[in-house]
């Protein structure tokens, strides 16, 4: 870190603004800070610090005691420094919390701690980095040195009367220094995840050991060679069972054969016995039968008749509906000769009063030229109502235009007050936005991580289910072999029984070649039917079991390679997140929400800005014409009052001259809109009458016209009635029926004559069915003898208890052969499964414990790696310090040994004291051998760090006070080596009182005090 620029105002003893140029001292200064005590030299270093971090060297000093008593009441303190670290260049200006003088009227506010910080690029532009809040500048500027306040303050600067801290610091606060100082923290890293996977690997272990022994338990064994003894005796249980449940199973199915054709041959006779007695009954229905075959006979002669009776049925109806039509014309003309009277009537009332018509016109037209002096009259009045309108909207109208004005310009400063809000509430937005971006990294590793997880349990099921299958399919397998083989010894069984029918008497056997055949091979019962398309088909189904089972087995090695893979894509993503993997997806969502909210906020706020800023522009521009047409309603009052007066004398002369009651415009419109009216009327009554005459006679000769004509039709229709009345009495005749109501009787309707017919033929197919079924029955059922079922289902019902028996027995002891070999190869599995999870917890447990100082050495992995760098430091520090001391001191770490007991020591620092040549605490330093051993080790430090070329640079160090504490010669031997370090490009700003700094040293910052304040020169 290189300072560049340091301004002072108001702050400390420094009424006004002071500015330290660093590049006036040259490159890489040693420089000496002078001047009488109590002038503010310590100040430049409490200032330095203040605009970094926002705290002094001085932990006593608070915000609000930083302001210079003698400094103006309307200067605010405010500090800005200006530095460079790793290329690049950052100014920072800080604002304190401090009491001001109010904008406006009297009294005073508090103005509240302000921070702006920016990045000053090569070409003297700036971007801002932090516009205005403190807390993300002290957040950024601690990211940008790499140092929290209190580190600064222990590496950087050996304040007054604190140079001691870092020395004598105790070993857990001296490793947060250093392994900030040598950014080791990816050792801890390294110990944590040493510390979860060894604990995770051992959980993986219990959950095997304890899997195995729940495995145990389940099927009651004490341990594995208790199963296996177990496993072998089930087995030849197993086969024994078996055996009985085929013995009896054969037996039992031969008399279930026996019983199943006696119950057939039983439901035979049922059945004949049956069918006579419905044979029985059918018959009974023979006689109606035969009437119904009458009726039909007699409905289908009068279906010949039927057209001609219908057609005389459609023209009596026809007839009578005409006869209606005519009485009811008549009735219609009467009523039309009464109209035409009425019409008549009201036609001669119309006429007298039409004679009044003539009257009311003349009366209207007078009404009419009446009107016409009312609109003069009017016109004068509606000028002098507009001429006073005018001028009463001129006086309104500016009054608005006042109001207008007032308006503005408190809307103005609505806006002025606004765009201040908006610009402090939006001064974040940088800082937001980058922690929206981490957000958005963690959130979008956590939803992989959770989609990774239920895509896991997932390929577990899956898992599970080929498991399932392997196990199953396996023994379909088994259970087909079995079959297969049977199936073939049965074969070859009857090919022997084939051989030995076949063989003679002194011929050789062509098995054995054997003249004597003492045991002859025969077919076994039930057998007989199995051949050799038999046996192929049996090894035919075997083969398609094993092939399903190699499939599973298949398809289960698949889904546990996608086990394996998804584990470790969990892992890989949850070593990515370390700690933040324990965070759920929700939360990482709501993270990120109530960023994207904020920011969102603040991009409003900043488009509300923005339009707050244009508007104030615009309220600006609005505000001068309204001002201008104030000014022209002014002017334009006189000439308007005078129109008034003017329109008024006019309105005058019309009254007088047009009558009283005729000035009521009203009035007189509605006069004369009645007599308009009443002429109206009478010419509508007179026209209406008219018409009524009219439409009455035309209705009157069209009811005459239809009275005619239908009388007409009726006659006709008459005349047709009787010629086919005749017609349908010939047709009678001539049938079979003697009379009408004979044919009616006969008369049936299709679908009713349909059904009648159904009827029949339904009762002549069951008789012909009925005697088919009884002529079988009787031919099958010749020579042959009711069966004795309740002998055959008590046989039956034995031999089914004595096979149930056998197949419970064996049943239960397969069962428990079948949960024992389970049970043996899960234990398999599991062992197998365990054997990786041991050799990994052999090599992680043990880095494991050495990482944490659980091992034999009691130090963690980054204390050793501190140690070592310390030791790097410890051996520079040695060698200046055994300089200044002349030979008497050197810096060292504790006993080794002693810190391998403790895991929270191993950075303790002793002095090795080459006069008595023993170690003790650097605890027992005097005040100026402390400060040389401080100086020594600070100087160190920036030593190794830059050596490291690490993330945080410490080519500045600032020295306050402690030379005065040196005797002349060791005084002279601490600025050699300062002198020395400075020649390597590191930049030290010593404060002091000692002369001979004073002497040595050209390069000088003076500070000089006066009753009105301290002041700042620079000395080159």
């Amino acid at each position: 870190m290189k300072l560049h620029s340091l301004s002072l105002q108001a702050f400390g003893p420094f009424a006004n603004k002071e500015t330290i140029d660093f590049s006036e001292l040259g490159e890489n200064p040693l420089y000496l800070i002078d001047g009488p005590t109590g002038s503010g030299k310590s100040s430049i270093l409490h200032g330095i610090c203040y605009a970094l971090y926002g705290e002094t060297t001085d932990a006593d000093r608070k915000s609000l005691g930083l302001r210079c008593d003698h400094a103006k009441e309307d200067l605010l303190t405010e500090l800005t420094l200006e530095f460079s670290i790793r290329e690049e260049r950052y100014r920072i200006t800080r604002t304190p919390t401090q009491m001001r003088p109010n904008k406006r009227g009297s009294g005073e506010t508090e103005q509240k701690a302000e921070a702006h910080l920016c990045r000053v690029k090569p070409d003297g532009e700036e971007e801002t980095l932090v516009p205005k809040k403190v807390k993300d500048a002290d957040q950024r500027i601690k990211e940008i040195i790499g140092l929290s306040a209190e580190q600064f303050l222990q590496v950087m600067v050996l304040p007054q009367g604190k140079f001691r801290e870092l020395l004598v610091a105790k070993s857990d606060v001296r490793q947060k220094i250093l392994s900030t100082l040598f950014q080791t923290e990816v050792y801890k890293q390294i110990e944590e995840r040493l510390k979860l996977k060894s604990a995770d690997i051992e959980q993986q272990n219990k959950a095997f050991e304890k899997s195995k022994e729940d495995a145990l338990a389940d099927v009651a064994m004490a341990d594995v060679d208790a199963l296996v003894n177990s496993i072998q005796s089930s087995t030849t249980l197993t086969a024994a069972a078996e055996q009985k449940k085929e013995q009896a199973a054969a037996s039992l199915q031969k008399a279930a054969t026996t019983l199943q054709n006696a119950k057939t041959l039983a439901n035979n006779f049922a059945n004949l016995e049956q069918k006579k007695t419905e044979q029985a009954e059918h018959l009974q229905q023979e006689e109606p039968i035969s009437i119904t075959k009458a009726v039909i006979q007699r409905a289908e002669k009068a279906a010949g008749i039927m057209p001609t009776w219908q057609n005389l049925q459609r023209l009596n109806n026809d007839l009578i509906s005409k006869q209606a039509e005519v009485e009811q014309a008549v009735a219609d003309q009467l009523s039309a000769d009464e109209k035409v009277t009425l019409t008549a009537k009201v036609l001669k009332e119309a006429s007298e009063a039409y004679k009044q018509r003539d009257g009311l016109k003349a009366q209207e037209v007078k009404l009419q030229g009446y009107q016409q002096k009312l609109a003069s009259y009017q016109q004068f009045k509606d000028a002098a109502v507009a001429a006073d309108k005018h001028y009463q909207n001129a006086l309104e109208n500016k009054q608005n235009t006042f109001n207008k004005s007032e308006a503005i310009n408190q809307q103005i400063a609505t806006l002025s007050s606004l765009t201040e809000s908006l610009t402090n509430e939006t001064a974040n937005k940088a800082t937001i936005v980058e922690q929206k971006l981490k957000a958005n990294a963690l959130l979008e590793n956590r939803v992989k991580l959770a989609k990774l997880e239920a895509e896991l349990e997932t390929i577990k099921k899956d898992q599970q289910q080929a498991q399932d299958e392997v196990n199953n399919l396996k023994v379909a397998h088994q259970q087909a072999e079995k079959e297969a083989n049977r199936t073939e010894m049965h074969w070859f069984a009857n090919q022997a029984a084939v051989l030995a029918l076949k063989l003679e008497e002194d011929q050789p056997c062509v098995v054995c070649g054997s003249l004597e055949h003492p045991n002859l091979a025969v077919f076994e019962e039930g057998s007989s039917e199995t051949s050799q398309e038999s046996v192929d088909q049996a090894r035919s189904v075997e083969s398609a079991t094993l092939t399903n089972h190699n499939k599973a087995n298949f398809k289960l090695e698949k889904a546990q390679h996608l086990v394996a893979e998804a584990l470790k894509r969990i892992d890989e993503l949850t070593s990515t997140l370390g700690r933040q993997a324990a965070m759920s997806v929700d939360e990482a969502q709501q993270a990120f929400d109530q960023l994207s909210q904020q920011l969102t906020a603040i991009e409003e706020k900043e488009l509300k800005l923005a339009q707050a800023k244009q508007e104030h522009k615009d309220k600006e521009a609005d505000k001068q014409p309204i001002m201008a047409a104030l000014q022209v309603i002014e002017d334009s009052l006189p000439p308007l009052n005078a129109a008034k007066a003017t329109a008024n004398s006019q309105l005058q002369s019309a009254h007088d001259d047009l009558p009283e009651q005729y000035r009521d415009a009203d009035l007189l419109d509605k006069t004369i809109n009645d007599t308009g009216a009443q002429i109206k009327t009478i010419e509508g009554n007179q026209q209406s009458a008219e018409q009524a005459q009219a439409s009455a006679l035309q209705q009157q000769a069209r009811v005459q016209s239809q009275h005619k004509l239908l009388t007409k039709d009726a006659n006709s229709l008459s005349e047709r009635q009787s010629k086919q009345e005749a017609q349908w009495l010939k047709a009678l005749a001539d049938s079979s029926f003697a009379t009408q109501q004979a044919y009616e009787d006969a008369y049936l309707e299709e679908q009713e004559l349909k059904a009648i017919k159904a009827e029949v033929t339904t009762y002549d197919d069951i008789k012909k069915t009925l005697k088919a079924e009884l002529d079988l029955l009787s031919k099958q059922l010749k020579d042959k003898k009711q069966p004795q079922l309740d002998t055959l289902q008590q046989e039956r019902q034995n031999l089914t208890e004595a096979f149930n028996q056998t197949e419970s027995i064996w049943i239960e002891v397969k069962q428990q052969k079948t949960r024992l070999e389970d049970t043996q190869k899960k234990i398999n599995r599991i062992d197998k499964l365990q054997e990786s999870i041991k050799k990994q917890y052999e090599v992680i447990g043990a880095l494991s414990k050495a990482a944490s100082g659980r091992g034999n050495v009691r130090v963690s992995l980054e204390r050793f790696v501190l140690g070592n760098l310390l030791d790097s430091v410890l051996s520079i520090a040695s060698q200046r310090l055994h300089i200044m001391s002349k030979g008497q001191y050197r810096l060292i770490r504790q006993n080794e040994e002693a810190q391998k007991r403790n895991t929270t020591a191993g950075l303790d620092l002793a002095i090795d004291d080459a006069h008595t040549g023993k170690t003790r605490p650097v605890a027992t330093l005097s005040g100026g051998e402390s400060f040389m051993a401080s100086l020594a080790l600070a100087l160190a430090l920036s030593d190794v760090v830059q050596e490291r070329s690490g993330g945080i640079q410490l080519d500045t160090l600032f020295v306050d006070e402690g030379f005065g504490t040196l005797d002349q010669e060791t005084l002279q031997l601490a600025i050699n080596i300062l002198v020395d370090l400075q020649s390597t490009g590191r930049s030290i700003g010593i404060i002091s009182h000692v002369s001979e700094l004073k002497e040595q040293m050209a390069q000088r910052i003076e500070v000089t005090c006066s009753r009105s304040g301290s002041s700042i020169k620079i000395i080159a």
